[in-house]
Protein backbone atom coordinates (compact mmCIF):
# COMPACT_ATOMS: atom_id res chain seq x y z
CA UNK A 1 0.00 0.00 0.00
CA UNK A 2 0.67 3.49 -0.69
CA UNK A 3 -0.36 6.53 1.71
CA UNK A 4 0.19 10.04 0.63
CA UNK A 5 -1.43 12.81 2.87
CA UNK A 6 -0.93 16.17 1.75
CA UNK A 7 -1.29 18.89 5.13
CA UNK A 8 -3.17 21.46 4.39
CA UNK A 9 -3.74 22.91 8.02
CA UNK A 10 -0.24 25.22 7.44
CA UNK A 11 -1.45 27.19 4.31
CA UNK A 12 -4.34 27.69 6.06
CA UNK A 13 -2.81 29.45 9.44
CA UNK A 14 -0.89 31.33 6.82
CA UNK A 15 -4.17 32.24 4.69
CA UNK A 16 -5.32 33.13 8.85
CA UNK A 17 -2.82 35.67 9.54
CA UNK A 18 -3.98 38.20 6.98
CA UNK A 19 -7.54 37.11 6.62
CA UNK A 20 -9.90 38.18 4.51
CA UNK A 21 -7.65 39.66 2.42
CA UNK A 22 -5.80 36.27 1.40
CA UNK A 23 -8.57 34.24 0.55
CA UNK A 24 -9.02 34.16 -3.18
CA UNK A 25 -4.67 33.26 -3.35
CA UNK A 26 -5.12 30.40 -0.40
CA UNK A 27 -8.06 28.70 -2.22
CA UNK A 28 -6.60 29.67 -5.53
CA UNK A 29 -3.42 27.28 -4.70
CA UNK A 30 -5.65 24.63 -2.76
CA UNK A 31 -8.70 24.19 -4.47
CA UNK A 32 -9.09 21.06 -2.34
CA UNK A 33 -10.43 23.25 0.51
CA UNK A 34 -13.72 23.96 -1.73
CA UNK A 35 -13.97 20.25 -2.52
CA UNK A 36 -17.18 19.61 -0.07
CA UNK A 37 -18.84 21.89 -2.58
CA UNK A 38 -17.53 21.47 -5.93
CA UNK A 39 -17.96 17.73 -5.78
CA UNK A 40 -21.18 17.93 -5.23
CA UNK A 41 -22.05 20.74 -7.63
CA UNK A 42 -22.41 23.83 -6.07
CA UNK A 43 -20.31 26.73 -6.12
CA UNK A 44 -19.07 29.18 -3.11
CA UNK A 45 -21.45 32.04 -2.73
CA UNK A 46 -20.31 35.41 -0.69
CA UNK A 47 -22.63 34.16 1.60
CA UNK A 48 -21.05 30.93 2.14
CA UNK A 49 -17.67 32.49 2.19
CA UNK A 50 -18.64 34.65 5.22
CA UNK A 51 -20.16 31.36 6.82
CA UNK A 52 -17.00 29.85 6.45
CA UNK A 53 -14.78 32.81 7.95
CA UNK A 54 -17.29 32.83 11.02
CA UNK A 55 -16.62 29.42 11.69
CA UNK A 56 -12.74 30.27 11.52
CA UNK A 57 -13.35 32.73 13.96
CA UNK A 58 -15.31 30.86 16.45
CA UNK A 59 -13.37 27.64 16.17
CA UNK A 60 -9.55 28.99 16.03
CA UNK A 61 -8.22 27.55 19.63
CA UNK A 62 -9.63 23.97 17.99
CA UNK A 63 -8.11 24.38 14.81
CA UNK A 64 -4.94 25.24 16.42
CA UNK A 65 -4.85 22.48 18.55
CA UNK A 66 -5.63 20.02 16.12
CA UNK A 67 -3.32 21.30 13.74
CA UNK A 68 -0.26 19.14 14.48
CA UNK A 69 -2.36 15.88 14.27
CA UNK A 70 -4.07 15.57 11.01
CA UNK A 71 -1.92 13.30 9.06
CA UNK A 72 -1.57 11.50 12.70
CA UNK A 73 -4.84 10.42 12.33
CA UNK A 74 -5.46 9.49 8.72
CA UNK A 75 -2.29 7.76 8.81
CA UNK A 76 -2.99 5.44 12.18
CA UNK A 77 -6.55 5.35 10.54
CA UNK A 78 -4.78 3.12 7.56
CA UNK A 79 -2.75 1.25 9.58
CA UNK A 80 -6.05 -0.32 11.43
CA UNK A 81 -8.17 -0.54 8.39
CA UNK A 82 -5.64 -1.79 5.44
CA UNK A 83 -5.02 -5.06 7.18
CA UNK A 84 -8.23 -5.34 7.79
CA UNK A 85 -9.71 -5.79 4.73
CA UNK A 86 -6.44 -7.24 3.27
CA UNK A 87 -5.85 -4.32 1.10
CA UNK A 88 -2.33 -3.75 0.72
CA UNK A 89 -1.97 -3.28 -2.79
CA UNK A 90 -4.29 0.03 -2.82
CA UNK A 91 -3.31 3.28 -2.86
CA UNK A 92 -4.39 6.28 -0.86
CA UNK A 93 -4.44 9.38 -0.94
CA UNK A 94 -5.46 11.99 2.27
CA UNK A 95 -5.43 15.74 2.64
CA UNK A 96 -5.98 17.07 5.66
CA UNK A 97 -7.42 20.13 6.02
CA UNK A 98 -9.46 23.58 7.39
CA UNK A 99 -12.65 23.16 5.65
CA UNK A 100 -15.68 25.52 5.42
CA UNK A 101 -16.84 24.64 8.56
CA UNK A 102 -19.88 22.17 7.44
CA UNK A 103 -18.20 18.59 6.79
CA UNK A 104 -15.98 16.39 8.94
CA UNK A 105 -14.79 14.36 6.58
CA UNK A 106 -15.86 12.83 3.24
CA UNK A 107 -14.22 10.63 0.12
CA UNK A 108 -14.31 12.61 -3.25
CA UNK A 109 -12.07 11.88 -6.92
CA UNK A 110 -10.21 8.76 -4.96
CA UNK A 111 -9.35 11.04 -2.00
CA UNK A 112 -10.32 11.02 2.13
CA UNK A 113 -10.47 14.54 3.41
CA UNK A 114 -10.28 15.13 7.03
CA UNK A 115 -11.61 18.81 7.70
CA UNK A 116 -9.72 19.61 11.47
CA UNK A 117 -11.67 22.33 12.43
CA UNK A 118 -15.13 19.92 13.01
CA UNK A 119 -13.32 17.74 14.88
CA UNK A 120 -13.97 17.85 18.71
CA UNK A 121 -11.23 15.12 20.33
CA UNK A 122 -9.30 12.57 20.01
CA UNK A 123 -12.39 10.29 20.14
CA UNK A 124 -14.20 11.91 17.28
CA UNK A 125 -11.05 11.72 15.18
CA UNK A 126 -10.51 8.07 15.75
CA UNK A 127 -13.90 7.23 14.50
CA UNK A 128 -14.07 9.84 12.00
CA UNK A 129 -10.79 8.78 9.95
CA UNK A 130 -10.90 5.51 10.41
CA UNK A 131 -14.71 5.51 9.12
CA UNK A 132 -13.29 7.57 5.87
CA UNK A 133 -10.67 5.09 5.43
CA UNK A 134 -13.01 2.47 5.74
CA UNK A 135 -15.23 4.54 2.79
CA UNK A 136 -11.47 4.98 0.60
CA UNK A 137 -11.10 1.11 0.48
CA UNK A 138 -14.56 0.08 0.21
CA UNK A 139 -15.50 2.01 -3.02
CA UNK A 140 -12.24 1.04 -5.34
CA UNK A 141 -11.80 -2.96 -4.27
CA UNK A 142 -14.97 -4.76 -6.09
CA UNK A 143 -13.65 -5.93 -9.24
CA UNK A 144 -15.98 -3.72 -10.69
CA UNK A 145 -15.39 -0.41 -8.46
CA UNK A 146 -18.24 1.34 -6.84
CA UNK A 147 -19.47 5.05 -8.38
CA UNK A 148 -19.33 7.59 -6.23
CA UNK A 149 -22.87 8.33 -6.74
CA UNK A 150 -25.13 5.22 -6.61
CA UNK A 151 -28.44 4.25 -5.46
CA UNK A 152 -30.21 4.90 -1.93
CA UNK A 153 -29.73 1.11 -1.22
CA UNK A 154 -25.97 1.23 -2.16
CA UNK A 155 -25.19 4.07 0.37
CA UNK A 156 -27.12 3.02 2.89
CA UNK A 157 -24.81 -0.49 2.42
CA UNK A 158 -21.83 1.53 2.25
CA UNK A 159 -22.26 3.95 5.18
CA UNK A 160 -22.90 0.85 7.30
CA UNK A 161 -20.11 -0.34 6.40
CA UNK A 162 -17.97 2.58 7.36
CA UNK A 163 -19.69 2.46 10.79
CA UNK A 164 -20.44 -0.90 11.76
CA UNK A 165 -16.56 -1.33 11.13
CA UNK A 166 -15.43 0.98 13.43
CA UNK A 167 -17.74 -0.21 16.06
CA UNK A 168 -15.81 -3.43 15.77
CA UNK A 169 -12.82 -1.31 16.03
CA UNK A 170 -13.59 0.42 18.69
CA UNK A 171 -15.98 -1.09 20.98
CA UNK A 172 -15.26 1.02 24.32
CA UNK A 173 -17.39 3.59 22.31
CA UNK A 174 -21.11 3.02 22.24
CA UNK A 175 -23.22 3.03 18.68
CA UNK A 176 -24.58 6.82 18.75
CA UNK A 177 -20.75 8.20 19.32
CA UNK A 178 -19.65 5.93 16.45
CA UNK A 179 -22.70 7.21 13.93
CA UNK A 180 -22.41 10.62 14.90
CA UNK A 181 -18.51 10.81 16.13
CA UNK A 182 -19.00 11.94 19.35
CA UNK A 183 -21.01 12.08 22.43
CA UNK A 184 -25.03 13.22 22.98
CA UNK A 185 -26.94 11.64 20.67
CA UNK A 186 -28.38 8.62 22.66
CA UNK A 187 -32.09 10.02 22.68
CA UNK A 188 -31.64 10.24 18.97
CA UNK A 189 -30.66 6.24 18.78
CA UNK A 190 -33.32 5.35 20.95
CA UNK A 191 -35.85 7.01 18.35
CA UNK A 192 -34.14 5.23 15.33
CA UNK A 193 -34.75 1.80 17.24
CA UNK A 194 -38.27 2.70 17.66
CA UNK A 195 -38.70 3.64 14.56
CA UNK A 196 -36.43 0.90 12.98
CA UNK A 197 -38.81 -1.58 11.39
CA UNK A 198 -40.90 1.60 9.84
CA UNK A 199 -37.57 3.09 8.49
CA UNK A 200 -36.45 0.15 6.68
CA UNK A 201 -39.50 -0.96 4.92
CA UNK A 202 -39.64 3.05 3.76
CA UNK A 203 -35.83 2.74 2.77
CA UNK A 204 -36.82 -0.83 0.82
CA UNK A 205 -39.44 0.89 -1.24
CA UNK A 206 -36.99 3.39 -2.07
CA UNK A 207 -34.15 1.66 -2.57
CA UNK A 208 -33.46 2.34 -6.19
CA UNK A 209 -33.77 6.10 -5.46
CA UNK A 210 -30.66 7.73 -6.81
CA UNK A 211 -32.00 11.30 -6.50
CA UNK A 212 -30.97 13.84 -3.92
CA UNK A 213 -34.29 14.46 -2.21
CA UNK A 214 -35.20 10.79 -1.46
CA UNK A 215 -31.05 10.05 -0.07
CA UNK A 216 -31.28 13.31 1.94
CA UNK A 217 -34.28 12.25 3.31
CA UNK A 218 -32.47 9.17 5.16
CA UNK A 219 -28.95 10.45 4.96
CA UNK A 220 -28.83 14.18 5.30
CA UNK A 221 -29.52 17.23 7.63
CA UNK A 222 -32.85 19.75 7.46
CA UNK A 223 -35.80 19.41 5.40
CA UNK A 224 -39.16 17.48 5.96
CA UNK A 225 -38.74 14.32 7.06
CA UNK A 226 -40.58 11.41 8.78
CA UNK A 227 -37.81 9.72 10.57
CA UNK A 228 -35.21 10.85 12.82
CA UNK A 229 -32.45 12.88 11.08
CA UNK A 230 -29.80 10.74 9.24
CA UNK A 231 -32.02 7.45 9.96
CA UNK A 232 -30.25 5.63 7.08
CA UNK A 233 -26.60 5.19 8.77
CA UNK A 234 -28.21 3.28 11.72
CA UNK A 235 -30.31 1.20 9.02
CA UNK A 236 -27.53 0.62 7.13
CA UNK A 237 -25.43 -0.26 10.64
CA UNK A 238 -27.65 -2.93 12.11
CA UNK A 239 -27.81 -4.13 8.02
CA UNK A 240 -23.77 -4.60 8.17
CA UNK A 241 -24.02 -5.97 11.36
CA UNK A 242 -26.09 -8.84 10.88
CA UNK A 243 -24.33 -9.60 7.71
CA UNK A 244 -21.15 -10.18 9.71
CA UNK A 245 -22.53 -13.38 11.42
CA UNK A 246 -21.91 -14.80 8.01
CA UNK A 247 -19.17 -12.91 6.07
CA UNK A 248 -15.81 -11.75 6.86
CA UNK A 249 -14.89 -7.77 6.24
CA UNK A 250 -12.49 -8.79 3.09
CA UNK A 251 -15.60 -10.30 1.61
CA UNK A 252 -18.14 -7.32 2.44
CA UNK A 253 -15.47 -5.08 1.23
CA UNK A 254 -15.33 -6.19 -1.95
CA UNK A 255 -19.30 -6.83 -3.15
CA UNK A 256 -20.41 -5.49 -6.70
CA UNK A 257 -23.44 -2.92 -6.30
CA UNK A 258 -25.58 -5.47 -8.12
CA UNK A 259 -24.85 -8.11 -4.62
CA UNK A 260 -24.75 -5.09 -1.74
CA UNK A 261 -28.18 -4.46 -3.19
CA UNK A 262 -29.34 -8.11 -3.43
CA UNK A 263 -28.57 -8.28 0.25
CA UNK A 264 -29.63 -4.76 1.51
CA UNK A 265 -33.44 -5.77 -0.25
CA UNK A 266 -32.77 -9.09 1.81
CA UNK A 267 -32.13 -7.98 5.22
CA UNK A 268 -34.05 -5.11 5.04
CA UNK A 269 -37.12 -7.67 4.21
CA UNK A 270 -36.06 -9.54 7.43
CA UNK A 271 -35.78 -6.36 9.92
Amino acid sequence: MGLEVRDLVPAFLAFWDNAPDGWDEYVGQHPEVLDDLTNTGRTLTSERRERALATYREQEERIWVNAPHGVRWIEEAAARVVPLLEAEHVDLQGVAMVGLGTSNGWVSGGKLYLAVEQILDERSARILATHEIAHALQLPLPAEPWPSDTTLGCTVYAEGFATALTAELFPEYTLAEHLWFGPGYDDWLADCEQQQDAAAAAILRDLDAEDGDTLGRYLAFGGEREFPTRIGYFIGTRLIQALRRDHTWPELARWSTTRAMDAVRTQLVVQ
